[in-house]
Order: structure tokens, then sequence, then C-alpha cells
């Protein structure tokens, strides 16, 4: 098992010049939720030969409170044609009273667009709307795109 980083940022209201289309994610979500999350994590330093089904069943456990309680209106999707293009997942994290960022993931075929940070800042301003100021991650260590991607938001290593 690879090592994990710990990181937080405090929480700025974020200027988002991208229109692209985002919406809450809801637990009707699922199904596209396990197969974006399979095809943005095969391969990479994050997958461990998960199947289809693992990967629903950590979105389900995740949606369902695994890591704290889903915060639908800070989490996004973005899609077409029924095929997520890129989500984030926000749930509260009872051991340390905040925020965690518990996925963010973007479908192989549209890595490097901006989709993650986009979808990034609407979850920092939607935090800010529910008047929360932090918000924590774990990310394993090793995983440059996303470490780099947590950085340039501004994220501190704890």
């Amino acid at each position: 098992m690879s090592n994990r980083i710990r990181m937080c940022l405090a929480l700025k209201k974020q200027e988002i010049s991208e229109t692209w289309n985002a919406r809450n994610i809801s637990k009707e979500d699922i199904r596209i939720l396990g197969s974006l999350m399979l095809n943005a994590y095969k391969g990479t330093i994050d997958y461990d030969g998960e199947s289809i089904e693992d990967a629903i069943s950590e979105i389900k456990a995740t949606l369902n409170g695994k890591y704290g309680p889903f915060m639908e209106k800070c989490s996004f999707l973005m899609e077409e044609s029924q095929k997520g293009i890129s989500a984030i997942i926000v749930t509260w994290f009872d051991e340390l009273k905040k925020p965690l960022l518990a996925f963010s993931m973007t479908h192989q075929e549209y890595k490097n667009q901006g989709f993650g940070t986009y979808l990034l800042k609407k979850s920092i301003n939607a935090l800010l709307d529910e008047d929360y100021h932090e918000l924590y991650l774990v990310v394993t260590d090793g995983n440059m795109p996303a470490l780099h991607l947590y950085e340039k938001m501004g994220f501190q290593k704890t």
C-alpha cells in the first residue's frame, strides 16, 4: 500500500471563468460514478485491480457515509450522454470536524482540460456558501497529477 499525504486548504472565494455544465451529485448517480471511477483510476497508482462492481460498491458506500455524511450541495458531476466526464465528492469528516474531499476523478479521455480544477473551485465556493472554511484531503504519495492540482490550488501538507 502506498503512503498517503494529508493536505488542508483554507478556503477563499474562487473565480470561475469556464461555463461548463456541472450539477450536484445525488445517490441516483452511483452507477455513472462507479464507471467514471474505474475509468479514471485504471492504470494509475490508485488502481489495485478493482472491477466495475468494486467501483460501484465504493461509490455507494461513500454516498452512504463510509467517509462521513455525504455533502450533496458541495459535490459535483459533469456528464455527457450518461457518461461521467469528471466528478468531485465531498463528505463531512467527523474526526477532524471539517469537510473531506473524498474523491476527485476525471475520465481518461478528458484529462488535462481543466475539469478537475473547475469542479474543485465549484466545491470550494459551495463550501464557503455553507459557511465552511477548510477542506481536507488525503492523496496517494506519487499521484503526481493530483498533487500538482492540489498544490496549485493552495493545499498544504499537514
